[in-house]
């Protein structure tokens, strides 16, 4: 640093503000000048001896008692006087202070006071107070700032010891939870203390130690997957071979296992095949089920002790749905069976489409005709005529007092009655 321009720096400081201030004070010290010679100025009584004198002369010349209206033109001159010693004494403070402001415009009052204080600094011997340091006490080439004083602000051509900075742009950013650098990161040796994720390509020009556990993953992971390939490709044009061999001549096996099993020896399938999803077989000599069963669709269904035609769920040993009917076939207690059908439904026994036998929900049972050994029973409202076997017996189907329960045939159309009632 220049002591001379820092000295001039402060001297021009000093003189600007000296230069204010003498201006300020002069500028104050003619208004108050002005003032008080216009104040000490008796303005009044000189026009009013003027104003006399003038009027003294002008009244002489009247042919009027100037006694008589003495009393009036004082009264008038002592207002005049008054009004013009107001106007003369403002219009006198304004051509004197602009008479006055006009003469000191023209003084050069920083060039005075500049000259006067460096004349003054340069005649002069400084005196610092006590404890304080000379100025050529100061040599700027040898300073030393510690890093504690330098807070905020950029600084240009940064070096220090173990620093270099030769950045135009800001290439490193600190924060409390990352630093980022903004381009390549070149370093002798890097040590990492945790996982690294790398997003982009890895391009390593040295060599990797073969000991080394990521070494030894990497050509455990390649050996693998290239086994693994060659294998698929080896067994797919093997299998693909096979498979054209088999598909234009077939196979001709007499046994074929499964993990060291027979699956098929022969003609004959082995009982070590368990599940199947055969469609279609021929002729079978034997069928033998463990299980539940469904053939046909859901038609018939078989389960432990169960067999359902059209149902999966039989209430008894053999249950048949049609529709909204179903029939049952089971044991209804110790030693007794039971057909019929469980629900609310009439059922019907039936032979040559005719219902010979209809059994109701009520219980109750209709025959149209019943033959108990060789004799044939049978009701009507009428006394049959027609000739029936002998023994043929015909109820009353709409008996009355003193009729006959019935008829019975003797033959050769002949009836009798029975049972008459009373």
């Amino acid at each position: 640093m220049d002591i001379d321009n820092h000295v001039s720096g402060i001297v021009q400081t000093i003189i600007s503000q000296i230069t204010s201030q003498v201006q300020q004070q002069v500028a104050a010290q003619i208004d108050q000048k002005i003032n008080d010679i216009i104040a000490n100025l008796d303005t009044t009584s000189i026009l009013a001896d003027q104003i006399g004198k003038k009027l003294d002369a002008r009244i002489s010349q009247l042919p009027i008692d100037a006694k008589s209206i003495e009393a009036q033109l004082n009264l008038k001159l002592e207002s005049l006087s008054t009004n013009i010693s107001s106007s003369v004494q403002a219009e006198s403070v304004r051509v004197t202070t602009e008479s006055i402001n006009a003469q000191v415009n023209r003084i050069d009052f920083q060039q005075i006071c500049q000259s006067a204080v460096t004349a003054a600094i340069q005649s002069q011997t400084l005196k610092f107070p006590p404890n304080s340091i000379p100025g050529v006490a100061i040599d700027p080439a040898d300073w030393i700032v510690s890093g504690d004083n330098i807070k905020g602000g950029i600084i240009a051509n940064f070096g220090s010891t173990g620093i270099d900075d030769k950045s135009t742009t800001c290439q490193l950013t600190i924060m409390d939870d990352v630093t980022v650098v903004e381009n390549n990161l070149l370093t002798r040796d890097l040590t990492v203390k945790g996982t690294t994720t790398i997003e982009g390509d890895l391009n390593v020009t040295g060599t990797i130690p073969e000991t080394s556990p990521m070494y030894v993953s990497i050509v455990n992971a390649a050996t693998n997957n290239v086994q693994t390939s060659l294998k698929q490709v080896i067994y797919t044009a093997y299998a693909d071979m096979v498979f054209d061999q088999i598909k234009e001549q077939g196979v001709d096996l007499n046994k074929i296992t499964l993990n060291g099993q027979d699956i098929i020896t022969g003609n004959a399938l082995s009982n070590s095949i368990l599940n199947s999803n055969l469609q279609t077989v021929g002729q079978l000599n034997e069928l033998q089920v463990k299980g539940e069963t469904l053939l046909s669709g859901g038609a018939l269904y078989t389960t432990t002790q169960r067999v359902g035609v059209n149902t999966i769920e039989p209430s008894q040993a053999l249950s048949i749905w049609d529709q909204e009917v179903e029939i049952g076939f089971g044991k209804q207690s110790n030693n007794t069976a039971i057909i019929g059908t469980p629900r609310s439904q009439t059922l019907v026994l039936s032979t040559n489409g005719k219902n010979n036998i209809t059994l109701t929900p009520d219980g109750a049972t209709a025959v149209n005709q019943l033959i108990i050994g060789a004799v044939s029973i049978s009701s009507a409202d009428t006394p049959p005529a027609n000739d029936q076997p002998k023994g043929t017996i015909v109820f009353n189907s709409n008996p009355s007092l003193g009729g006959p329960l019935g008829w019975v045939s003797l033959g050769d159309a002949r009836w009798a009655n029975f049972g008459i009632i009373d």
